[in-house]
C-alpha cells in the first residue's frame, strides 16, 4: 500500500507536534492518549489535511515515544 503525499504531511506534521511536546513535557502519560490528543490537534488546526488514523498516528510516534523514556530513564540515573 503506497502512502499519499497529503498521508505523508499530515504524519509530518504530527511528528513535529509530538516532539514539541514532549521536549516541552507536555505529554500525557500514555501512547494512546498522546496519539488521541495529537490527532485532535491535526484535525483542529488543519483540517485541510489528508485523513490519518488513530493508529497510524500511534505506529508514527511510537520512535519517539520510547525514545522519551529512555532520556527519562537515564537522566534519573
Amino acid at each position: 500500500m503506497t502512502t499519499s503525499p497529503g498521508h505523508k504531511r499530515s504524519l509530518h506534521l504530527i511528528e513535529a507536534e509530538a516532539y514539541r511536546r514532549i521536549m516541552a513535557g507536555e505529554a500525557p502519560a500514555t501512547l494512546d492518549e498522546f496519539a488521541q490528543q495529537l490527532l485532535d490537534w491535526l484535525r483542529q488546526l488543519y483540517p485541510e489535511a489528508s485523513p490519518t488514523t488513530l493508529a497510524a498516528v500511534e505506529n508514527d510516534i511510537r520512535e519517539t515515544w520510547h525514545r522519551r523514556h529512555d532520556m527519562i530513564r537515564c537522566g534519573g540515573s
